[in-house]
């Protein structure tokens, strides 16, 4: 059947909730590229996964394969990075700054924040006297 989604869970945003559903780091046992995914897998793993109880994070082993990063995010598509010769401490800051996104792409603006609605209070005019008593406009 369909399971239902509680309601703080589809506005994570507002309730202090992650974004993230998963976690998925990819290495190899041998390549040199994977040394830092190891180091990091012996020292810092345990603590940053009891930090953070609800994020699940998977370990699995690619043979002959350069270490890949995959975040899985509630409402947005999955974020895959290369940790190819990345250090201990870069993993680690590699996973605190995925688990702090949102998982959308950053937008940019190309209009200003202009609306459709014309202005009850009038438009800003430069020097002007906010003590005297003003015209409203009104579209």
């Amino acid at each position: 059947g369909v399971q239902a989604v509680p309601h703080c869970r589809r506005r994570h945003r507002w309730c202090s909730m992650s974004s993230v559903s998963r976690f998925s780091l990819r290495y190899c046992l041998h390549s040199g590229s994977s040394r830092g995914v190891r180091d990091f897998l012996e020292t810092c793993l345990v603590p940053f996964a009891t930090d953070h109880p609800d994020i699940p994070i998977d370990i699995l082993l690619q043979p002959g394969r350069h270490p890949t990063f995959l975040a899985d995010y509630v409402e947005a598509p999955s974020r895959l990075v290369s940790l190819r010769n990345a250090a201990r401490l870069e993993v680690l800051e590699m996973l605190k700054r995925y688990r702090d996104m949102s998982g959308h792409r950053v937008r940019r603006f190309t209009q200003r924040g202009m609306g459709k609605t014309p202005s009850v209070q009038g438009e800003w005019q430069p020097y002007q006297k906010l003590d005297q008593p003003h015209e409203i406009v009104r579209g």
